[in-house]
């Protein structure tokens, strides 16, 4: 938030602060606090001292992050609750403004205080006056720009020799009209002035080419502007607001330009948004920010054991790609073996080399065979057969393990892709106690992997009917697991009625209304074996879409109910041993 941007919302903060005073505070953010009021015109005040992007606003937004309290929290309800909002005064060339409250504590020297909330960028703070305009306490440490320590009488950070805002609109700045001399006008003017910022003097540099005033008058009639009563609150933002916020892209939002007026200067390279008013639109810009960015954090520790395991899993793929081209040049130890068998040479000799004609290829020629002279050649021949049986079987295991190497990648790479495209809190509440399993590459979170051997916690029986996947639980946590983290709305349920039993799930991709009488059948022959009815000749087994299974409040592990169902009778089998 600009300066100029900073002067409208103090301006317009005014009419609604008149019976401000202080109910509670709270640390809604790490470097946020949101000060509720007993007014019905603004309920809650937010400061924000984000390093990146500083601001102040009415809103009482949270998101459901919990932030653990700090001292200077506990300062501000000490010494705040209950405090009447006296004046609120903002320096003209200064992104500070100053709270003044007459507080509920009897002590003198405390009797008013005052709230300094610095909104400088890299560099913002919050700090707390008595009545003599001594520091008590402070969010962060005071920065050396004010001059001052701890305890001592707060001062505003030094601005240098640049022209005080105030000065240009009381008194003519003569030198401000070498501006066409300036080969970067707008980087010249800012060098020059206090509290101006890129955008604004971008935005008088464009309108006093076009009227071709006196700069010192552009400046007045653009801080009159801002000054006003807002109409309108424009956010310009280099694309789309739309755009952006679809994509998630906070780096864009973070940029986005926030002002009390519409700027000439912008028409080109920026869309705007228009909101009622320059509350309106902080309160639009920085929540949905703050949201946003709160949300990628949350997202990030989950983000980084998927990248890291994603990159112990492409070590592995590349060691076993090694181990796979050794296994392939032992192949040809066989071809070998058998030419040096019929070589004609005396099996029980040491030699250095033998020579051998090879009649594999396409023509027949001599090859010469380096040997381990310290063994015979029947035992170099008969190692390396050992070694071409060996890597037969190495090759086949390797190739096991490369498939579900890729396959746990490729499940990886889905489930951060879900996890990117989050962009909601209740989305993300909803899978946040999976978390934990999806750092251990649980397959339960998301989709897990078709047709791979041990894909599947081993809590889950897997078996195929018909090229159908069928998943059966084991335990009353395992059942509650495969029904409600991994089966899908779509996907068949069966359970054997009134009996306890293992939940038996049928994959339904295609969303078939209906499975195939024998699919059908042998679900639920399962479901009626894997329960206490084992030993009955005929059971009822209940059936229905997964949707329509609902898990009462309270309810220990393996309960559920059925919201609706039909039934079918089978005797109960086990189709995993016949398979």
């Amino acid at each position: 938030m600009e300066n100029f941007a900073l002067i409208a919302m103090v301006e317009n903060l005014r009419p609604a602060m008149m019976d401000f005073v202080v109910r509670r505070v709270i640390q809604h953010h790490p470097n946020g606090f949101i000060f509720q009021t007993r007014s019905a015109r603004m309920p809650a005040l937010k400061i924000v001292v984000e390093p990146q992007n500083p601001a102040l606003y009415p809103s009482e937004a949270r998101t459901p992050v919990e932030t653990s309290g700090i001292d200077f929290q506990m300062v501000l309800r000490k010494h705040l609750t209950s405090a009447e909002l006296v004046s609120i005064f903002k320096p003209l060339s200064e992104r500070i403004v100053e709270f003044v409250f007459k507080t509920a504590v009897p002590t003198k020297e405390l009797e008013t205080m005052s709230l300094v909330v610095e909104l400088l960028p890299n560099a913002p703070n919050i700090i707390l006056l008595d009545a003599e305009r001594r520091v008590l306490s402070s969010f962060l440490p005071i920065t050396p720009q004010h001059g001052i320590r701890e305890y001592e009488t707060y001062s505003y950070p030094k601005a240098g020799d640049k022209l005080d805002l105030q000065r240009v609109m009381d008194t003519d700045a003569l030198d401000l009209d070498d501006l066409r001399a300036q080969s970067n006008p707008q980087s010249w003017l800012i060098s020059r002035i206090a509290g101006l910022g890129p955008v604004f003097a971008g935005e008088i540099v464009h309108r006093q080419r076009k009227s071709n005033h006196p700069m010192t008058e552009e400046i007045r009639s653009l801080v009159q502007q801002v000054r006003g009563s807002s109409r309108a609150g424009w956010l310009y933002t280099d694309l789309p607001l739309g755009h952006i916020l679809e994509q998630n892209d906070l780096k864009r939002l973070n940029k986005a330009i926030l002002s009390p007026i519409e700027l000439e200067s912008l028409e080109r390279t920026h869309s705007s948004r228009v909101f009622p008013n320059i509350i309106e639109a902080a309160k639009f810009h920085f929540d949905e920010l703050e949201r946003r960015t709160l949300l990628e954090h949350s997202k990030t520790p989950i983000l980084r054991d998927f990248r890291d395991a994603g990159k112990r899993l492409a070590g592995r793929e590349k060691r076993l790609l090694r181990e796979q081209k050794k296994y392939e040049n032992a192949e040809g130890l066989q071809k070998t073996a058998q030419m040096l068998t019929s070589s004609g040479m005396k099996m029980d000799q040491h030699y250095e080399s033998v020579t051998v004609t090879d009649y594999f290829r396409e023509e027949p020629a001599p090859v010469d065979v380096p040997l381990d002279s310290t063994i015979t050649l029947r035992e170099n021949i008969d190692k390396m057969f050992r070694r071409y049986q060996k890597a037969g079987r190495g090759k086949e295991i390797v190739a096991q393990q490369m498939a579900q190497t890729r396959n746990r990648r490729a499940l990886l790479e889905e489930q951060a892709r879900r996890l990117h495209a989050i962009k909601d809190w209740d989305t993300w509440l909803a899978i946040a106690s999976k978390l934990p399993q999806a750092r251990n590459l649980n397959p339960s979170f998301g989709h897990p992997p078709p047709e791979e051997e041990g894909a599947h916690p081993k809590r889950f029986r897997l078996i195929k009917i018909e090229n159908r996947e069928v998943l059966i639980g084991r335990s009353g946590r395992d059942n509650d697991e495969l029904t409600f983290s991994v089966a899908e709305p779509e996907d068949l349920w069966f359970h054997v009625a009134e009996y306890s039993g293992s939940h038996v799930v049928v994959r339904n991709p295609g969303k078939e209304k209906e499975l195939d009488e024998s699919v059908l059948v042998k679900a639920a022959q399962l479901a009626a074996y894997f329960s206490q009815a084992r030993n009955s000749s005929k059971v009822e087994v209940h059936y229905t879409k997964r949707k329509h299974v609902t898990k009462p409040r309270r309810a220990k592990a393996g309960l559920v109910r059925l919201l609706e169902f039909k039934s079918i009778k089978v005797e109960p089998k086990n189709w995993l041993q016949e398979s």
